[in-house]
């Protein structure tokens, strides 16, 4: 009769402490704020995609969420793609990610965009760059192993691990749109990628007489090195992407340094600024500051590189009727936004092109 009363008791304070531990996870969920910056939602949007229906999944900083049009290449190639991209994300995080990704899916291709190694800030991780993706995550021992091993060192540490400490406060901020963050899983309109309608002329450098290489930082190796590692351990296919911007010589001398590694090792890395011409980038319309595409140079890029995969990889692009009805509504509604957004673009990209030959004009 003891020992009945011991397990009732074990039994019932496992119950107590799964619901206590149930509640205490949604209620972290509610309280992380909505941003304007759309990572909340980015992030969010992944988990509500549909078990092994991800062809290929991308990691990165803006220099992916800004470049890569999902809805776009759906359309163009059928291959669903999703971008799990948050402003200089940290490249410590992708070994985590990689491991997060395939709770929920088995990507046929991982694409690794490489600008962030090139960064000499690679030493510190900052705050606010980590929590961007860390606390848009679903709560997990994965997430908590890696926040654990990334803040060494920091005073609120435990804020990372349990970031209800840092918003319990939040409460008088809630929203409608708190509330559908209830799961930390809300399907995103437009697939990871969102719409840009700015624009700016920067200049162009022909790099393709450039051949010599600068070493990245020591970190940024070994980091870039044990992702690799990892990446052929597991079998992964993964391709490797710098996007094109105005990069400088100094640059574009690191991104050959991180190619010569990366095909070392036995995988493909794709130089956007070497094939921008070939992508049929012009540096006087496509761009909205020196290093993002807006919704046009987006475009071009995500048509180049959708054909680069078809050309390279062998990706098997079967459907459910459900996932396609999904895709298909979000590339409706990118075709729509996009329309929008080129129209201005090139509204703005006349007027700036006219202004810029005014002042060659004056100064002869």
């Amino acid at each position: 009769m003891k020992i009945k009363k011991q397990i009732k008791y074990i039994f019932g304070t496992a119950v107590f402490l799964a619901i206590a531990a149930v509640l205490l996870t949604l209620t972290t969920y509610v309280m992380r704020p909505t941003d304007k910056d759309f990572f909340r939602a980015r992030v969010a949007g992944f988990y509500a995609e549909d078990r092994d229906s991800l062809d290929v999944v991308g990691f990165g900083s803006s220099a992916l969420y800004r470049y890569l049009n999902s809805p776009l290449l759906w359309k163009q190639q059928g291959i669903t793609s999703y971008g799990i991209a948050t402003a200089a994300q940290p490249v410590y995080v992708i070994p985590s990610l990689i491991d997060e990704v395939e709770k929920t899916q088995s990507p046929q291709l991982y694409i690794i965009e490489t600008r962030r190694f090139t960064d000499t800030d690679n030493e510190v991780i900052k705050e606010n760059r980590l929590r961007q993706i860390a606390d848009n995550m679903k709560v997990s021992w994965n997430r908590f192993k890696m926040v654990t091993e990334l803040t060494e060192g920091f005073e609120d540490r435990l804020s990372y691990g349990f970031d209800l400490i840092k918003y319990h406060g939040n409460w008088e901020n809630l929203t409608e749109e708190s509330w559908e963050y209830l799961f930390n899983a809300k399907e995103h309109p437009l697939k990871g990628w969102s719409v840009n309608s700015r624009h700016k002329i920067i200049s162009y450098l022909d790099v393709k007489d450039i051949t010599g290489e600068i070493p990245i930082t020591e970190k940024s190796e070994k980091e870039l090195r044990e992702i690799i590692e990892k990446c052929k351990k597991e079998n992964l296919q993964v391709l490797f992407v710098a996007t094109p911007w105005q990069v400088t010589e100094e640059e574009y001398q690191k991104d050959n340094y991180i190619k010569r590694i990366v095909e070392e090792a036995g995988f493909r890395f794709l130089d956007g600024n070497y094939y921008a011409e070939e992508m049929g980038l012009e540096y006087n319309v496509d761009f909205y500051n020196p290093k993002h595409t807006n919704a046009i140079g987006a475009a071009k890029f995500t048509t180049y590189l959708g054909n680069y995969i078809r050309e390279h990889y062998d990706i098997k692009t079967d459907h459910s009727k459900e996932v396609a009805a999904s895709w298909d509504k979000a590339a409706e509604k990118e075709e729509k936004e996009y329309e929008k957004a080129a129209e201005k673009i090139l509204k703005k990209a006349v007027k700036a092109i006219k202004a810029a030959k005014a002042d060659q004009t004056e100064q002869y």
